[in-house]
């Protein structure tokens, strides 16, 4: 073993440092609490906003559309759980920062074997190239929607964000003020606030039902053909290499984690902010759901899949809203009939069973064009069916609204790259190479997915839902780190390590989590792998399951087991290091109680008896 390994594998803490961390508060600081203060709530505000991007990045938009055009807003409360759920996650990665002074992926290196690190650094970058592509082809159809660019240059164009965030970025880092990440979150709040004002707007005019949205929020209730897409949405609103950003972003406010109460203030405003932040992600996500649901939802098309109904498309799983017949046309997906659910033919118009769309409850009377044909909705199809359905301007600020999120996704797609490559591997090579280095990685399969479905730009759809397949799989190798390290009092120390309760209920939501995202992967497989696939594929995914599976069961019992040991040892060498400052404590007590103790110790003869020792 090298030198540097060895460094690498060091204790998070010296001895000194480990004495300070771990030492048992007094009376005064168990008591102290962290009054709230507008100017250091700002002085710490940054890293959540931030953070909350990845929650609102054109992958989750397009999850939203469908739920809304699908399902109408039967899955509003699964789009707020799941929020919780990510709030949740976000606070122990700002906590794991925070408290320890080192990012998730540099923990990751030094706590787990080689082999173990650079295989979840593997999967992580797996995870973050598929968040980009998702990311940069969202850009790349705002950029069409807005200047009938094609696609392949909107993603060469996306690409201009890169030297933004390398000029921002750049800006006082020469003299370590951090003007330059403090510019990063000024101009997130700026995506953000352009995306608030843009859905918003649109949320307005396409006038939806209050009752109904609220019954979605305040009334959990699923439909069987709806399950696959509740659990598509659950898995891509959590974000792997956000949980990675989120624990590396919070250090850059140079919290010392040798001082207890800098600590207990930071974890305390970064939970504010990481709160308040996914709040205002949810209120955007809802209104997205609201948007569709008002103008694409029909009875008709959601009837064709349900389980049992006399339809070609029940039990298939494809799901359908009633999209405008012109945009419908335009868009080049299948075309289902209102009433058999058969594909129709490709006639102008097509010879098919048109639909209506369900407003207020019913039929919708108004000027709003409600009839149109069953076809599935993506991000692709959404902005020429939003122009038939809400006009123009309506089109043109869901435009700028998808604008603003592929950048601010992709810019924190970008940053988490670093954050990675440079915590996992620890490379040593200038900032403008790591970022051209990431990017490059996900614009060149961006472009090449561009150009080949230029002419059919529905099929980006389907290619965005493989891209969520890869995040759900790759979630528990981000999810268990973070549980693992979190519950370490080696780590933590005994202040901010997370309660057993806590670490018990955070477990079984990881489970239940990863099990749903298994179902959306068995789902996509079913369909891609029949029974005539190659011997070479199945021998492929065979091979690649177990690597996966033995890697989850190291994450799952070999790695918890071993710090149990050691935070076992750890506790019965405090004890015996208290035990013996007691007895050293109670021997100096007697020499100064009595001058025949005195004179006793100076000839070697102060001795304990047993009960004294016990004591």
């Amino acid at each position: 073993m090298d030198k540097e390994e060895l460094l690498d594998r060091r204790p998070l803490l010296s001895d000194d440092q480990l004495i300070m961390h771990d030492h048992e508060p007094q009376d005064h600081e168990k008591d102290a609490a962290v009054s709230f203060s507008w100017r250091r709530f700002w002085a710490f505000t940054g890293p959540g906003w931030l953070m909350s991007m990845a929650y609102l990045d054109p992958g989750n938009l397009e999850a939203d559309l469908q739920n809304g055009a699908y399902t109408r807003y039967e899955l509003l409360y699964v789009v707020l759980l799941s929020t919780a759920a990510g709030a949740c996650y976000q606070i122990l990665a700002a906590r794991l920062g925070a408290s320890t002074g080192r990012h998730l992926a540099q923990l990751c290196r030094s706590e787990y074997p080689r082999a173990v690190s650079l295989a979840l650094w593997v999967m992580t970058e797996l995870a973050i190239i598929g968040s980009d592509i998702q990311e940069v082809l969202g850009s790349a159809i705002a950029f069409e929607i807005l200047f009938s660019f094609p696609l392949w240059l909107g993603c060469l164009l996306t690409g201009i964000d890169t030297l933004t965030f390398l000029a921002l970025h750049g800006r006082g880092s020469g003299n370590g003020n951090g003007g330059g990440a403090r510019a990063l979150e000024l101009l997130f709040l700026l995506l953000l606030t352009t995306m608030c004002v843009c859905f918003f707007a649109d949320f307005t005019v396409s006038d939806p039902d209050g009752i109904e949205i609220l019954k979605g929020i305040v009334w959990p209730r699923l439909e069987q053909q709806n399950v696959m897409q509740a659990v598509a949405s659950l898995g891509a609103i959590i974000m792997p290499h956000n949980l990675f950003l989120h624990s590396a972003l919070v250090q850059m406010r140079g919290i010392d984690p040798r001082d207890r109460r800098r600590v207990r203030e930071a974890n305390y405003y970064f939970a504010l902010e990481s709160s308040l932040a996914l709040f205002v992600s949810f209120l955007i996500n809802a209104a997205v759901v609201c948007v569709f649901a008002s103008s694409f939802y029909s009875g008709q098309c959601a009837a064709l899949s349900r389980p049992g109904a006399i339809s070609s498309l029940a039990g298939t799983g494809i799901q359908t809203a009633c999209i405008p017949i012109e945009a419908a046309i335009a868009s080049g997906s299948p075309i289902y009939d209102a009433l058999t659910g058969d594909v129709c033919r490709a006639d102008h118009p097509p010879r098919c069973t048109p639909c209506v769309v369900d407003h207020q409850g019913g039929v919708s009377l108004g000027s709003k064009p409600n009839a149109g044909y069953c076809q599935e909705i993506g991000l692709s199809v959404a902005g020429e069916a939003i122009r038939e359905s809400l006009g123009g301007a309506a089109k043109t600020i869901w435009a700028i609204g998808l604008l603003a999120s592929g950048q601010a996704s992709t810019m924190t797609g970008t940053y988490a790259g670093q954050f990675v490559m440079e915590g996992f591997l620890d490379l040593k090579i200038a900032a403008w190479k790591r970022v051209a280095l990431t990017r490059a990685v996900a614009i060149v399969p961006a472009v090449l997915v561009a150009v080949v479905s230029q002419q059919r730009q529905f099929q980006t759809d389907h290619f965005n839902e493989l891209l969520n397949v890869l995040q759900s799989v790759q979630l528990p190798f981000a999810l268990l780190p973070l549980l693992s390290f979190t519950a370490s009092r080696g780590l933590m120390g005994d202040a901010f390590v997370t309660p057993q309760g806590v670490a018990f209920v955070l477990l079984s939501a990881t489970a239940l989590l990863c099990s749903v995202n298994y179902a959306l992967v068995y789902r996509i497989f079913d369909q891609l792998l029949t029974p005539h696939a190659s011997l070479w594929v199945w021998l492929a995914v065979g091979v690649a399951a177990t690597g996966y599976v033995a890697l989850l069961l190291y994450l799952v019992l070999w790695y918890p087991s071993r710090e149990g040991g050691k935070q076992a040892g750890a506790v019965a060498r405090r004890r015996q290091r208290q035990r013996q400052r007691d007895v050293d404590a109670l021997k100096k007590h007697r020499l100064e109680a009595s001058p025949r103790s005195q004179r006793a110790a100076s000839h070697g003869s102060l001795e304990l008896s047993d009960d004294e020792v016990a004591v």
